[in-house]
């Protein structure tokens, strides 16, 4: 088994891996934004509010085929020998495939005989159920890789799915039909491509007994329960906004907040990209080096938010221009709800690395009373606030309850594991950073691009200065060279 025993060799991989990621998935959004002055034109709002519901469902449909599977499939597979992370690794597999067969099966079916209650298309329900299928092999074989440390073949698969998905909306919008089907056919080509890139294990491989024993499978499952019982929460979170505009405002309001929030989660792809590579890494060196972990380990996650921070800032600046910029005049109403909705994003992004030490300590359960508490709060807001105040409310109650789910899990995984965190140097962080955020925010010229332009260099200069706050030896490192060919501290 790999260990790494040293922080550098942690901070070294994460970074690494979630570079490779984070580029991989920008590159993937700049496939979707280059294609939103095509799309927006040839298809309107209606059709993304249509993806954006049905989207809400193969979510869900995907968590409960999971069932949580893969976070214990990261967390077990590090056991104490190869012989049982293998084990573990067919076992994962097995019930994966076993759940999500029979449940993209019934999705497809409650789709077609209950969507038209909705007023959505039953026409729909193919592509709901292998939506959910393609979406759980998608994890699982990313997570594979991520154990194998294969982050440049994620980073491919993140590629050429974004590509393969754009280019064959693109051309169905434009020579085929008008509505919902361009956008759904090429999300599952993407994925069908993704899911060819990374790999899959071999079918000899599944097809005999893992081998696990039954207390050791007792013991994945319910790790992975405690992540599924969050899963649902996650998904109500991020789905019932989209509903209550719906039954508010109608589906035209749906697809521009759909859009405008396709913008403001941008930082999402950060925070996937640390948690691909931060769980299988903390763990690795948690279990080499059990003694030097809080304060290596902790270090380490001050730094990575304040990466969130810097993400943050930099969408809340270019958000609502680049909505000028790339979509039809119809969308351009959703810039405002960019820096709630990047916040909560940022939110989230904590909430997720705030799990590190109920996990080492391999107990999610305080975890899903925050995120139960934060799902009611979130539902209740977003209901008065969108009363009130239409969609924008919506993104301020999504900012809001991430934020009490991350303050909540964070205090929880303290008490059961203290990591030696950075305090003093994140709080005078996040002021630089809200400053910095209310005063970009607005635009800075009457057309996106010089708007764009101007904002540039001073958002270089806060992210660094952020960077500085927070990581001043690796700053001082990276302006004299001496740390390039050394590993990052």
């Amino acid at each position: 088994m790999v260990t790494r025993p040293k922080e550098r060799s942690l901070a070294r991989s994460v970074i690494g891996g979630a570079g490779l990621i984070a580029g991989a998935g920008a590159v993937n959004k700049l496939f979707a934004l280059l294609a939103a002055p095509v799309l927006t034109v040839a298809l309107g709002p209606g059709p993304y509010g249509v993806v954006a519901l049905l989207t809400t469902v193969t979510s869900l449909g995907t968590l409960f085929a999971l069932a949580g599977v893969d976070m214990s499939y990261a967390r077990f597979y590090f056991s104490e020998s190869s012989t049982e992370g293998q084990a573990v690794e067919r076992f994962c597999w097995r019930f994966a495939l076993a759940a999500a067969l029979p449940i993209s099966a019934l999705s497809l079916v409650c789709w077609w005989y209950g969507s038209g209650k909705a007023g959505l298309p039953s026409s729909l329900a193919s592509m709901v159920g292998a939506g959910i299928f393609l979406a759980a092999l998608n994890t699982m074989a990313a997570t594979r890789q991520r154990l194998r440390e294969g982050y440049l073949r994620i980073a491919v698969g993140s590629v050429a799915t974004g590509f393969a998905g754009v280019a064959l909306s693109i051309v169905l919008a434009l020579y085929w039909r008008k509505d919902a089907w361009p956008l759904l056919l090429g999300g599952v080509a993407g994925m069908v491509v993704g899911v060819l890139v990374l790999g899959l294990p071999r079918p000899s491989d599944l097809a005999r007994p893992s081998g696990l024993p039954p207390h050791r499978r007792w013991e994945v499952l319910r790790l992975g329960a405690s992540g599924a019982a969050m899963a649902p929460l996650y998904w109500l979170m991020t789905s019932a906004d989209r509903w209550i505009i719906g039954a508010w405002t109608g589906q035209d309001a749906v697809g521009v907040y759909s859009f405008a929030a396709g913008m403001g989660q941008v930082g999402i792809l950060l925070n996937s990209a640390i948690t691909y590579a931060w769980f299988p890494e903390m763990s690795r060196a948690y279990e080499a080096s059990r003694d030097e972990a809080p304060a290596a380990i902790g270090r380490m996650w001050g730094r990575l938010v304040a990466g969130l921070m810097v993400a943050w800032v930099a969408v809340t600046a270019a958000g609502a221009d680049a909505i000028r910029l790339l979509a039809d005049p119809r969308f351009h109403g959703g810039g405002s709800y960019v820096p709630w909705l990047a916040g909560g994003v940022f939110f989230y992004g904590i909430a997720s690395l705030s799990n590190t030490g109920l996990l080492l300590r391999k107990d999610l359960r305080p975890a899903v009373g925050w995120w139960t508490a934060g799902a009611v709060a979130d539902v209740g807001l977003t209901v008065l606030l969108v009363v009130r105040y239409g969609p924008a409310g919506a993104a301020v109650a999504a900012c809001a309850s991430f934020a009490l789910i991350a303050g909540g899990v964070m205090w929880s995984s303290q008490r059961r594991f203290r990591l030696a965190i950075p305090w003093s140097r994140l709080a005078v962080a996040a002021l630089v950073a809200v400053l910095a955020g209310a005063s970009m925010f607005p635009p800075w010229a009457s057309a996106p691009i010089p708007s764009l332009l101007r904002k540039l260099p001073v958002g270089l200069a806060v992210g660094s200065l952020l960077l500085w706050v927070v990581a001043p030896d690796w700053m001082r490192r990276l302006i004299s060279g001496r740390g390039k060919n050394k590993e990052v501290k």
